[in-house]
This record gives structure tokens, sequence and C-alpha cells, in this order.
């Protein structure tokens, strides 16, 4: 089906609804936070009611965000006649199926817009296109082709997530077009000074001290894999949260020689989780963690399984070819 056709059907679900829920997934970062309240905006001013979901609070990090504070951690799916689920490369990314086992068979149509390569279809319409820098630009070029107009609060929040994702426009999916999209939503008002401040230039105390253990206890594997543990008692020890190791794998990623990078660490909910990140063309991380119930995009992908780590921690990078890795981590 052409990307044209996609875009309509979705228009036509937007249109058909009246009450519509918008969900993020769990853990929110700038481009399912910035995709949903930019598409508040413009849904509200169509006259229609809004709910913002997301069933973990969003950090203070994002509190640039206009409208940021609107989020609730529950719902009532029949209260509503349309369900919009942005960012979530899978059904499971949400957590609110935990609670509401019909989210997605409910009568309530489910509109997917993603850019993740694991995603699994779970919409009634799927709006999802991997080469994507964003999900916020796929809500950029629809937002164009149905000829909305982009004041400066859904340009800041378009931009968070462009600017996100890339990495302050430094990973390897900043291409030229998003620099003509940044710069397009600028001109309509995009505050840039807040973003790039708030996403990359703001850490506590006890974030850089978190960071700090990261990466003394870095090391890298004898098939060249960079990889570093926290365990549930270090968060204590310097007085931060799970949360604060976000971005922290960006700089076990910067050693040269490696192949990836790898980030395990409990998440003092009872689960194990790992983030991967790598500049190498011919490994696809999304495989890796799909081993683990995972997913993600080719450079930068993650997991979550229930369990813990034990003591000591060994590991085994295994490799099976040019393009396809193996983490092996064993407790013992």
């Amino acid at each position: 089906m052409m990307v044209s056709d996609v875009y309509k059907q979705a228009k036509k679900s937007i249109d058909c609804a009246s009450k519509v829920l918008i969900i993020s997934h769990r853990k929110p970062d700038a481009d399912t936070l910035g995709a949903a309240l930019c598409l508040k905006f413009w849904l509200a001013k169509e006259g229609k009611k809004i709910t913002l979901a997301c069933v973990d609070k969003p950090s203070s990090v994002f509190s640039f965000l206009p409208g940021v504070e609107k989020f609730v951690d529950d719902f009532v799916i029949q209260d509503y006649d349309l369900i919009i689920v942005v960012d979530a490369g899978a059904s499971y990314m949400t957590n609110f199926q935990l609670k509401h086992k019909d989210l997605f068979s409910s009568r309530v149509p489910v509109l997917n817009i993603d850019h993740h390569a694991s995603n699994d279809l779970y919409g009634k319409v799927n709006v999802v296109e991997s080469d994507a820098a964003s999900t916020t630009v796929i809500l950029y070029k629809m937002l164009k082709e149905w000829g909305v107009f982009i004041d400066a609060d859904m340009a800041t929040c378009l931009l968070a997530g462009l600017y996100g994702d890339t990495g302050s426009f430094m990973h390897s999916n900043t291409s030229g077009k998003v620099y003509e999209i940044a710069a397009d939503l600028m001109k309509k008002g995009a505050k840039i000074a807040d973003i790039s401040k708030n996403l990359f230039r703001l850490r506590s105390v006890s974030t850089l001290k978190l960071w700090g253990k990261v990466l003394e206890k870095a090391q890298v594997t004898p098939t060249n894999v960079v990889i570093s543990v926290v365990r549930d008692n270090e968060y204590a020890e310097v007085n931060a949260r799970p949360e604060e190791l976000s971005g922290v794998i960006d700089y076990l990623n910067m050693v040269p020689e490696s192949k990836f990078a790898v980030l395990i660490n409990e998440d003092r909910k009872g689960n194990v989780k790992g983030s991967f990140r790598t500049r190498k063309s011919d490994v696809d991380l999304s495989k890796i963690a799909s081993y683990f119930g995972g997913g993600g995009h080719p450079k930068a992908s993650g997991f979550s399984v229930p369990g813990k780590l034990e003591e000591e921690v060994h590991y085994k990078i295994v490799s099976e070819n040019s393009s396809q890795k193996f983490l092996d981590f064993q407790n013992s």
C-alpha cells in the first residue's frame, strides 16, 4: 500500500472520532511525548476531546514540553472512539495491555504511528515507516500532507522528538531531509534552545555519579563488545533512579574499536533491562534484542526480561556472521 493511501486511512480514522485517547510508550522519551502532545494540540483545535496516557510519569527533563503535565496513567477504553498509539515499537511497549487485556481487541479502533522496524502492526491502521528518523518526522509529514497549520507549540514538540531520536543530530539517521524538517520547524517557532538544553545539557549530580559507576565498570570483551552492568543496590549508593541511566549508553558506544555497546541493568521492578548501541552498518541490534523479546532499530535496540542479576555476571559474545551477533549473559 502506498504511503499516501495509509495517510488517507489515518485521516479518515481521525475525522470519524470525537473522543480520542493518545497513548505514549512506557519509559517515555522525547519522541513519544512530542508526537502525543503535537497530536493533542491539533485535535483539540478540531473540537475533539483528547486524553493523553502513559503508564510512567514523564521525567522532569521533559518539563519544557508544553502540556506534558497532562498525561494520566489510566483510562476507560469504552470512553473513546479512537486510540492513537505513538512511537511504540511493539504492542507490549505501552504496558497498558497488562491492565487492559482488550486494549488492541476492543471495538475501539487503534491508529498505530511508529518508526521501529520491529513494529508488530497492532493497529487497525498502521502508519509505520522504519526509515523515518523519528515518529515525529512521520507525524510532520502527515500534517503537511493534510494541510494542517503547525503552530509554535506543535513545532517544539515535533522538533523535540526529532532532536532526541537523532541524538542531537549526531546519530547516523541524521540526513539532509532531517535538517530541512528541523529548519522548517524552527521557522514555525520551535524552541531549539530549550530542547537542546533540557535533552542533552542538563544532568543532576546523582545522574553524573551513576554514570561514573557505569563508565568505571565498562569492559571490552575478546570480541570487541563494550559492556557494563548496574545492579539494584548501586542506585541507592548515589541516590539515583534507574531512569537516570538514559544517555550513558552513548558514551559506552564511543570506544573506537568496538562492534557495539551493551548496558545491562536491574530496574527495581523485578526486571533486567538491556540497551544496545552501535556505529557499525553490518550489525543489526534489533535482531539481538529480539532473542530476549525486545526490539528497536538496527543501531539502537533494547529488551526487558523478568529476573535479577546475581553477584557475578559472566558475558559471552558469540559471532554468528558479519551482520548478526548474539549476546549471552549468565547469572552465577
